[in-house]
């Protein structure tokens, strides 16, 4: 872990306009975080960091937002590692320096998965997110971020429909543990290709790692689905999410199923 000190970030009170982007970035989730109630003054926050751009993107969101909103909370990178094989994986010291560079408080924990046919993807995502939480208890971090993006939820929403039989999906904020620790998803309302573009725009370190336990996720699949939907209709992933704080019940099946019903 590096030594340097949560600093208030400084941010140029000409953002607006010398980088529109990231101001409407900062506003949106800024809205988004006050919509869900996701940062309190005091919250001591842990960024999973995986080296992909929505992570990236939402430490730096997280850190320049604390320029507009001083003292009000802290973060830490916490980036994990694993000995299992992964085409593209970032090297930790590349994403170490850049951390270092752009003076993020980080850490970076090494995780020894042992490497037997019993394991998939879903196993390594949990063994990942233990790992988080039991970090974020040890250091006394009460919120974990997660860099969830739009896209990713409605990606949820359609895998759990087609695949559980069940309406549910990511939540943008989630209290576990009987309120000890709270996950939130400060990125819940930005579309992946924002993304995208803000890494772009900084010159984010590149990480393509693939599940070395699977070909074509169902994840993978749900995204071509989303994307040719947007294509047709760009509207479709806002109207998404939208839906599901519009629920009508009374046009639900549940609404109008009989129980113990003797023919």
């Amino acid at each position: 872990m590096n030594e340097m000190q949560n600093e208030i970030p400084i941010v140029n009170k000409k953002m607006k306009k010398e980088d529109s982007f990231e101001y409407y970035l900062l506003k949106k989730v800024g809205k988004t975080i006050k919509k869900y109630g996701m940062i309190e003054k005091g919250d001591k926050i842990l960024v999973g960091v995986s080296g992909g751009k929505d992570s990236f993107t939402l430490l730096k969101i997280l850190q320049d937002r604390r320029g507009f909103y001083p003292n009000q909370y802290e973060i830490l990178a916490l980036h994990i590692t694993t000995d299992l094989p992964c085409e593209g994986l970032m090297d930790p010291i590349i994403l170490e320096n850049y951390l270092r560079g752009n003076n993020y408080p980080y850490k970076i924990i090494s995780s020894h998965i042992k490497n037997d046919k019993g394991l998939n993807a879903f196993w390594c995502s949990w063994n990942r997110r233990r790992i988080l939480f039991e970090t974020a208890n040890r250091m006394g971090f009460n919120k974990i971020a997660l860099g969830h993006h739009r896209n990713d939820v409605i990606e949820t929403l359609l895998m759990n429909i087609f695949y559980h039989a069940e309406i549910s999906t990511m939540l943008p904020i989630q209290s576990l543990f009987n309120g000890k620790m709270t996950i939130i998803r400060p990125l819940y309302n930005i579309p992946e290709h924002d993304t995208e573009k803000f890494a772009k725009m900084y010159n984010f370190p590149a990480a393509h790692c693939r599940c070395p336990f699977e070909g074509e996720t169902r994840r993978e699949m749900f995204k071509r689905i989303v994307n040719e939907i947007e294509k047709v209709h760009p509207k479709a992933g806002v109207n998404a999410i939208r839906a599901m704080e519009n629920i009508k019940m009374e046009y639900m099946p549940l609404s109008v199923i009989k129980e113990n019903i003797d023919i």
